[in-house]
């Protein structure tokens, strides 16, 4: 017999009955059956228990820079039954050389708090070393997690409080490459790697309150997508990407956010329907802040409403993407969308610079925007193209701040 351990034992069986003893009267052994049944599964022994993995009880090594630690989250994965599960990261550094795949639905990807740490700034005593919990750190290139269904959409994929880091501004953090239901993505910190997040056919995909940064491009949802919800990130991608990219997104809100330099675009539309961008911070040094444009057939989105955001460029700079500078801080192709209470902003903004731009469609409408463009020619903040027809402006600029271009459908009041 091991005194040591029985000891050990001993003294912890009695202050846990000590414990219940001087509660008793308020439920109090209950509430220690609940405490000791909440904590996570390691601090019990318990290796597998109501669908809650813990990495390190499989394997995982943190802190090991050789050691894939894919195969460990492969291996949980592929253990989960129709119910699905939790797969919870501990604190520490965990590298990932190879994809971590995610094949069937409602897996939980969890960890122990997402640390903000930057993935580009130089360490240094008071700021970098340590700070944070759990993180992922990804091979130069690879995709760290993969979501794909073969034979079936996937559906209640979670991702919630840990880092994903590249190396080399390349690779995926988070990729769909089959469609899914109710991707939820929360409380994370992505950066260092080409694109944060790319969701391929997303319904009703979650995307809100991570710092997604330090990347190409952040946050795209191809091909199509219905009720995505991107609320309250920080986001900001680099020259040669785009901060978010929806293509066809249908009943879309994009709130609260927090978007910021570098990208040559920070939001691309393509043929957008019945979604809403209100109450967004969003700052560039380029033109082309929002541009609602054309999906690949050519189809032009309508009934969208960008309202109550602060636009700015801080400080003109030429587009690394080409536009040039008529283009517009807001360049509008479709129809029937609203453009309501927006303060757009411009610094150092040359002659010619465009503040909104309807190039193609009918019946949009401005109103109750303030325009201030600094330096250019009065009639360069609302501009409609010829082409387009009986589009509305009130309560935004003076008539000599107007451009009808030539189609005197097109009115300002």
């Amino acid at each position: 017999m091991d005194i040591k351990h029985l000891k050990k034992k001993s003294f912890t069986s009695m202050a846990i009955i000590l414990l219940g003893s001087s509660i008793a009267g308020a439920g109090g052994y209950n509430l220690i059956s609940n405490v000791l049944s909440a904590q996570p599964a390691q601090a019990n022994n318990i290796s597998d228990h109501n669908g809650y993995w813990n990495i390190n009880d499989f394997g995982a090594r943190a802190n090991d820079p050789n050691f894939d630690n894919a195969k460990v989250f492969n291996q949980l994965i592929s253990k989960a039954g129709k119910q699905g599960g939790t797969i919870y990261i501990p604190t520490g550094t965990y590298y990932v050389k190879s994809p971590i795949t995610i094949d069937r639905s409602y897996i939980s990807i969890v960890g122990d708090n997402s640390g903000l740490r930057s993935g580009i700034d130089p360490e240094d005593a008071k700021s970098q070393a340590g700070g944070g919990g759990a993180q992922i750190v990804l091979s130069s290139g690879i995709t760290g997690f993969k979501i794909r269904g073969d034979n079936a959409r996937l559906s209640g994929v979670t991702f919630k409080g840990f880092q994903i880091k590249g190396q080399g501004n390349n690779g995926f953090g988070i990729k769909g490459e089959t469609d899914t239901d109710g991707v939820t993505i929360a409380d994370m910190v992505i950066n260092n790697v080409g694109m944060g997040v790319e969701l391929k056919g997303a319904d009703a995909a979650s995307i809100h309150d991570n710092w997604i940064a330090e990347t190409q491009s952040c946050v795209k949802l191809s091909g199509s997508s219905q009720q995505a919800n991107i609320a309250n990130n920080s986001m900001g991608g680099q020259p040669k990407g785009v901060t978010l990219d929806l293509e066809n997104p249908d009943r879309y809100t994009i709130s609260g956010n927090n978007f910021y330099p570098d990208g040559s675009a920070v939001i691309n539309l393509y043929n957008p329907v019945h979604g809403t961008i209100t109450g967004n911070t969003i700052s560039s040094y380029y033109n082309g802040v929002i541009n609602m444009l054309p999906n690949s057939r050519g189809n032009l989105g309508n009934s969208n409403v960008i309202s109550s955001n602060v636009i700015s460029v801080e400080d003109w700079k030429k587009n690394p993407a080409g536009k040039d500078s008529k283009w517009g801080i807001l360049h509008i192709e479709g129809y029937t969308n609203r453009i309501d209470g927006n303060s757009i902003i411009a610094n150092n903004a040359p002659e010619n610079y465009s503040g909104v731009l309807i190039m193609k469609g009918d019946n949009n409408r401005l109103d109750g925007n303030s325009i201030g463009l600094g330096g250019v020619r009065s009639n360069a903040k609302v501009i409609m193209n010829g082409s387009a027809n009986n589009n509305k402006v009130t309560d935004t600029v003076d008539n000599s701040e107007f451009d009808n271009g030539g189609n005197n459908s097109n009115s300002n009041k």
